[in-house]
C-alpha cells in the first residue's frame, strides 16, 4: 500500500470517528482534505455531503451528493442522502424523486421508503405515503422510524385506533425529541387507581403538554392522586387544571408514585377516537392575581377590539409553519382593532417593524411563563396564530382562536376541515399552496371584518375582570 492510500485511509478513519462522536466541523476538514487527494472517490463525496448536511449547509451537501452520483450512478445511499438535504430545503417533489431512486437501488432497506413517505405526505400524497410506510415495515417490522411515520400519517387521517398504537414507537425512534422517562415504573393501563398515586409526565413541546393536559381530570376520576411533571414554564398554568394533586417541574424531586404515563400515551390508554375526544374547554384557568395584573396592563391601551398575533415558531421540525409579521399587512388598516403581540423567541424582533398602519402593542416583556401568557390572552377578544403553543393555550382557555396552517399540517389538525375536534373555539385557515400565506391572510382579513360585525362591542367597555 503506497503513502497516498495510507493517507487517504487515515483521513477517512479520523473523519468517520469525528463524525460519529458528533464533531462535524473537524470531520469536515478531514474529508475535504481527503477529497483534494482523490477527487474521484464517490465515498468521500458522500461522507462530505453527510457532514455538510449535519452542519445545516444543505446546498453544499447537495453538490457533494451529485458529484458522488456522477462517479457512481448506482450509489443508493447518495440518492437517499440527497433526498434528505432536498427535504430540509423544502424541495419536496425533488426529494421524493431522489428517495424513489434510492428505493430502487436499495430494495432491501426500509430507510428510503420511510424517508419518501415523509416527502410524499408533505406534498399531500397521503395514501402513497402510508403505503410506503407499510412497505418499509414489511422489510423490517421493527424499524421504528417507519412506525413513527405511519403513526403521523394515520393520526393525520383520523385513524386514531391504529395511530395511537403506532405512536408508542416514538420512544425507539433515534433522535426523538424527548427522553423516555420513568421506564422503571409500571405504565398505567387505564384500570382503577384505587387511591394510588400516578405520575403523568409531559413530553415534546409546550403545545403538546397543553393539548394533552386535558386528560388529567379523566385520570383523576379513576380514583387516584395525580402528579404532573412538566416544563418549568408550564407549572403555574397546569396547577389550574382540575383534579391535579401536585405539579413538579422537570429536574425537581418527585414524590413517591406507583404508576406513570406520558401525556401523549393517554389517548391510547383511554381509547380516544374522533368521536370521543375530551373536548370540553376551558380546562385551564387564570387566578385572580394574574387576571388583575394583566387587566391593569392592558387598560392603559385603547379599548378597541383586541386581537393577539403569533407569526413564528421553532424552525425545527417544521420551518414552513412560520410566516413574518409583514404578512399581516392586509389586516393593518382594519378599523377599531388594536393588535397585541404574543410572539416570543424566534421572530420577536419583528415586533418593532409592524406593517404600516397597524396598531401593535407589545407587552411580552412582562411575560414570565405561560400563566402570564394565559392572563394576557384572557384580556383579548381573538387570537390569530400559526401552529404554536399559543394556539393551544388560546384553545384550552376557550378563547376564539384562528389557526394558520401550512399546506402540510401537523397530524393533530387532521385534513380538509376548518374546525378542530380538540378545540371547539378554533377556526382553521389552511394554505392551499405550499408557502402561500398571502391567500391565507386575505381570507383572514375577510373573516375578521365579518367577525367584527357579528361581535361588535362598545369600545368604552371597562377592562375584563
Amino acid at each position: 500500500m503506497n503513502n497516498r492510500s495510507n493517507q487517504l485511509q487515515q483521513l477517512f478513519r479520523e473523519g468517520s470517528d469525528l463524525l460519529q462522536a458528533g464533531n462535524a466541523a473537524e470531520a469536515l476538514g478531514r474529508f475535504q482534505t481527503a477529497r483534494t487527494i482523490d477527487s474521484s472517490n464517490a465515498i468521500l463525496h458522500l461522507y462530505t455531503g453527510a457532514v455538510l448536511h449535519d452542519l445545516g449547509r444543505f446546498e453544499e451537501a447537495i453538490a457533494c451528493y451529485r458529484l458522488a452520483l456522477v462517479i457512481a450512478p448506482s450509489m443508493g445511499e447518495a440518492y437517499n442522502n440527497l433526498g434528505n438535504s432536498l427535504l430540509a430545503l423544502g424541495r419536496l417533489s425533488e426529494a421524493a424523486d431522489s428517495f424513489l431512486h434510492a428505493t430502487m437501488l436499495l430494495p432491501a432497506s426500509p430507510v428510503p421508503l420511510t424517508a419518501r413517505a415523509t416527502a410524499l405526505q408533505a406534498v399531500g400524497n397521503i395514501a402513497e405515503a402510508e403505503a410506503d410506510c407499510r412497505k418499509a415495515l414489511k422489510i423490517d417490522p421493527a424499524f421504528a422510524a417507519a412506525h413513527w411515520n405511519l403513526a403521523l400519517n394515520l393520526l393525520l387521517q383520523g385513524s386514531y385506533t391504529e395511530g395511537w398504537q403506532e405512536y408508542e414507537w416514538r420512544w425507539l425512534k433515534p433522535g426523538f425529541t424527548s427522553p423516555c422517562r420513568h421506564a422503571d415504573v409500571p405504565l398505567w393501563d387505564g384500570s382503577p387507581l384505587d387511591g394510588r398515586t400516578i405520575l403523568l409526565h409531559a413530553e415534546q413541546g409546550f403545545g403538546d403538554a397543553i393539548q394533552f393536559m386535558r386528560y388529567a381530570p379523566l385520570v383523576a376520576q379513576r380514583g387516584g392522586a395525580v402528579i404532573i411533571e412538566c416544563h418549568p414554564e408550564l407549572v403555574q398554568l397546569v396547577r389550574s387544571v382540575e383534579g391535579i394533586h401536585a405539579v413538579v417541574p422537570f429536574g425537581a424531586q418527585l414524590p413517591q408514585f406507583s404508576c406513570q404515563a406520558p401525556l401523549l400515551s393517554l389517548p391510547r390508554i383511554f381509547g380516544t377516537t374522533l368521536q370521543s375526544i375530551p373536548s370540553h374547554c376551558p380546562y385551564v384557568s387564570i387566578n385572580s392575581e394574574f387576571r388583575e395584573r394583566w387587566a391593569a396592563l392592558t387598560s392603559a391601551h385603547p379599548a378597541d377590539l383586541r386581537v393577539g398575533l403569533v407569526w413564528a415558531g421553532k424552525s425545527y421540525p417544521d420551518p414552513l409553519r412560520s410566516c413574518r409579521l409583514a404578512e399581516f399587512a392586509p389586516l393593518a388598516t382594519t378599523q377599531n382593532v388594536t393588535f397585541y403581540s404574543l410572539q416570543r423567541g424566534n421572530g420577536s424582533e419583528q415586533v418593532g417593524y409592524p406593517p404600516p398602519g397597524m396598531s401593535l402593542i407589545d407587552l411580552t416583556g412582562q411575560i414570565k411563563d405561560f400563566a402570564d401568557t394565559a392572563a394576557l390572552i384572557e384580556q383579548l377578544d381573538l387570537v390569530i396564530s400559526i401552529d404554536t403553543a399559543v394556539a393551544h393555550l388560546a384553545g384550552a382557555l376557550g378563547k376564539p382562536v384562528w389557526l394558520m396552517l401550512p399546506f402540510a399540517p401537523d397530524w393533530r389538525w387532521l385534513l380538509d376541515r376548518s374546525d378542530s375536534p380538540w378545540y371547539p373555539t378554533m377556526e382553521i385557515f389552511r394554505q392551499k399552496q405550499s408557502g402561500d400565506w398571502g391567500d391565507v391572510m386575505l381570507r383572514i382579513d375577510v373573516a375578521l371584518e365579518a367577525w367584527m360585525g357579528i361581535n361588535k362591542k362598545s369600545f368604552e367597555d371597562a377592562p375584563k375582570d
